[in-house]
């Protein structure tokens, strides 16, 4: 009799070791999720939603890395474009200043997939300015000029006219008026005739 229960006993012994290992595991894999993820999604849920309203066509993926000297900038992959920003800028960022530097990035996207020989920053700001208020584009150049220890032209990145419309940099963005939809939305406004 002792040796019937015998394989009982290693069967039930399996049994509680196979369970303990598949708890661990869950334990392990329920861990609370790493804030580098939660930027990263918080990103590319504000990359997802400007691409779909730019037109753009060409997916965009975000990725964290540890160190980008412009803080956050965009590149040509093979087939797509990496959006680079760097660990934990995106977190000092409100979300107005957030969409604010996506649409600038994906102004440059926009740029190279219609007119690459065009590239420039101004540019890239009047693609963004067709979803965004241009006083929290000129918040979102105070921050970045503050963090880098310098002071910048805003006329040389919003435009003059732009620049010369705005208060100050620390403005309200509900202050500033809706930008006005462009009527030729393949175009930015600077290469419309």
């Amino acid at each position: 009799m002792h040796l019937r229960t015998f394989p009982l006993r290693v069967l039930v012994a399996s049994a509680v070791i196979c369970c303990a290992n598949a708890t661990s595991v869950i334990a392990q894999n329920s861990v609370a999720p790493d804030p580098i993820s939660a930027q990263q999604a918080r990103v590319q849920r504000i990359v997802d939603d400007l691409t779909a309203r730019l037109g753009i066509a060409e997916a965009v993926h975000a990725s964290m890395v540890p160190a980008n000297r412009l803080l956050m900038s965009v590149e040509p992959t093979a087939h797509t474009f990496e959006l680079k920003v760097e660990d934990g800028w995106a977190e000092t960022l409100s979300d107005a200043e957030l969409t604010a530097a996506v649409a600038h990035e994906l102004g440059h996207v926009w740029i190279f997939t219609h007119h690459p020989f065009l590239q420039t920053e101004q540019l890239a700001n009047e693609v963004a300015m067709r979803l965004i208020s241009p006083n929290v584009l000129a918040q979102l150049y105070d921050k970045v000029w503050k963090r880098a220890g310098v002071k910048g032209d805003l006329a040389r990145f919003l435009g003059p006219e732009v620049a010369r419309g705005l208060a100050s940099p620390e403005a309200s963005p509900e202050a500033s008026p809706e930008p006005l939809p462009d009527a030729t939305p393949d175009v930015p406004p600077a290469l419309v005739p």
